[in-house]
């Protein structure tokens, strides 16, 4: 009887195995057929940036339901769950999951917390950006990067991020540098929310760490420019 156990559990694993071999040639093919260049009647574009002369810079996305229906067509047994919803400050920041095969991989969208488009708007990010990570519309989504990652020179000639905006929690603006801003704005008896939305074109509290150190170079130009007027130290023009 014991020989015969060993060999039936020898059996089992050795169909396990196949089977599991089987599983991940499934996947590969279906990583394939998804990292396959999305159909140009599909794709949209939206503004992404203007550059110092005013040009306009588009990128092109494709909507969540187009990612959902390509995801129907080639992985039909895919499956999606929402992980996380928080909001910090204004942002709503939702986390999708989306899995194919017994894969799971995460996307993070963000959006404005008190509007429901925004909240809607973030989980559809997510999940875009779930599936971007197994490879649908991988290409037009670096040329996004690409684009939005470009820097613009301010009109005090610092570089500020064209996309400064925090992408997810993790990049959201710290709370040593709401600090840092929040002082430079008492300091130098700055209205902070209006020079962020003329600077920055979002609220402090949205920017990414990046954005908001940024941010804080200009708020120290400024003060050293109010310091020295204060002191009556000749302004330096550029020759």
């Amino acid at each position: 009887m014991k020989e015969i156990k060993i060999a039936k559990t020898a059996e089992q694993t050795h169909g396990n195995g196949g089977e599991a071999r089987q599983n991940v040639l499934n996947f590969s093919s279906t990583l394939r057929e998804l990292r396959k260049h999305v159909d140009p009647d599909l794709v949209r574009q939206r503004e992404g940036r203007r550059d110092n002369s005013g040009n306009v810079h588009m990128v092109e996305y494709i909507e969540w339901h187009t990612v959902a229906d390509i995801l129907d067509e080639i992985a039909p047994n895919w499956t999606h769950t929402v992980k996380d919803i928080r909001a910090i400050g204004d942002i709503m920041i939702v986390t999708v999951a989306i899995t194919i095969d017994g894969v799971t991989r995460e996307g993070v969208g963000t959006g404005r917390a008190r509007s429901e488009t925004g909240i809607k708007k973030a989980e559809h990010d997510a999940l875009k950006r779930a599936a971007v990570k197994f490879g649908i519309a991988r290409d037009l989504y670096k040329k996004e990067n690409e684009t939005l990652g470009s820097e613009t020179p301010s009109q005090d000639g610092s570089q500020i991020p064209a996309d400064h905006v925090a992408k997810n929690l993790g990049d959201l603006v710290t709370g040593k540098q709401l600090g840092m801003i929040r002082s430079l704005g008492r300091e130098i008896g700055l209205d902070l929310q209006i020079e962020c939305d003329a600077v920055m074109k979002c609220k402090f509290d949205e920017l990414s760490k990046r954005g908001a150190s940024q941010f804080i170079t200009h708020l120290q130009e400024l003060k050293k420019t109010a310091d020295e007027a204060a002191a009556g130290v000749p302004i330096r023009k550029a020759s």
